[in-house]
């Protein structure tokens, strides 16, 4: 009787390690989960409304100058010398000022896009990380990127490979190449 339960106390026991080892591993693709969401609805038409203000200002302007342009090649033969002088110079005052409005524009824009899919994409990647908490998963997989969204505190085995290899191992300070996904 005792080598019956002691065996089957040794067959628990490696039960028992062997679903301790195994990692669940999972996968999401971030992008569709992000196309689904209500926010994000929401983020592109509000990133639409900006870059159609900025679009009517830049046409604004254009308009503007298109107009002093017109006017300066009509008149011009009847300038004197200082006054085309002038007119040329705040043409390309104007020129200038259109380009740098569209260079702040474009950087604006890309600013604000980002600033607006920051909270969606943090609101997914929770879901995410609380999915894989709740359901016991190690490592989340983004297969539409190709990166980890999601993983448990593990092992940084990167001393132990670069010692295999004969390389000189760096200090702890060295950045890994995967963000933390928590």
């Amino acid at each position: 009787m005792k080598k019956i339960a002691r065996f089957t106390l040794l067959i628990a026991a490696v039960i028992c390690s062997l679903s301790v080892s195994a990692q669940k591993v999972g996968h999401v693709s971030l992008d569709s989960l992000l196309k689904g969401m209500p926010e994000s609805d929401s983020a592109k038409k509000s990133y639409s409304n900006y870059a159609q203000q900025l679009e009517v200002t830049l046409e604004t302007f254009q308009k503007e100058f298109q107009t002093k342009y017109q006017e300066y090649q009509q008149n011009q033969a009847t300038y004197t010398g200082i006054v085309k002088q002038s007119k040329e110079q705040e043409l390309n005052d104007m020129n200038q000022r259109i380009q740098s409005f569209q260079t702040q524009a474009q950087t604006s824009l890309q600013h604000f896009g980002d600033s607006i899919q920051r909270p969606v994409i943090a609101k997914a990647k929770n879901a995410v990380k609380e999915v894989a908490k709740e359901n016991g998963y190690k490592y989340i997989l983004d297969t539409s990127q190709g990166f980890v969204i999601y993983f448990e505190d593990a092992d940084d085995v990167y001393a132990l490979v670069a010692k295999k290899l004969g390389l000189k191992a760096k200090s702890a300070s060295v950045p890994t190449p995967m963000p933390k996904g928590k």
